[in-house]
């Protein structure tokens, strides 16, 4: 473990406005997805069209959380979003940090799975 104070994973996705964009997304998301299943039918698409929109939502959601981690929405444009501060090699995260990242994003892969598995029908 290292000697410093490690920030948590709530604190960096807070730092980082990770959580307000995954708010934003899920309720431009749901919008989209209500508009959608409620439009299709009455102007005669076929229910593809909900699915296909379904799915571009559900795959957009990983790519958002991954562009509000690395990037921030400034006044002077897209900027990369700078380090706490610059740390030393023998500084890494530790092995239990690298192992929930680990097993959020096999958790995350696991639900767009089911995701699509379920589209399927």
């Amino acid at each position: 473990m290292s000697q410093g104070h490690e920030p948590g994973v709530w604190q960096q996705l807070r730092r980082r406005r990770v959580t307000r964009t995954v708010v934003a997304y899920l309720a431009v998301g749901f919008a989209v997805l209500e508009a959608t299943w409620f439009t299709v039918p009455r102007v005669g698409w076929v229910e593809d069209v909900g699915r296909v929109v379904t799915g571009i939502v559900v795959l957009g959601f990983p790519l958002a959380v991954v562009l509000a981690w690395t990037y921030d929405l400034t006044p002077d444009g897209i900027v990369r979003t700078p380090e706490e501060e610059e740390r030393d090699p023998s500084d890494m995260p530790d092995a239990t940090f690298r192992r929930r990242a680990w097993i959020l994003l096999c958790a995350v892969g696991v639900v767009v799975g089911l995701v699509f598995r379920s589209l399927r029908v």
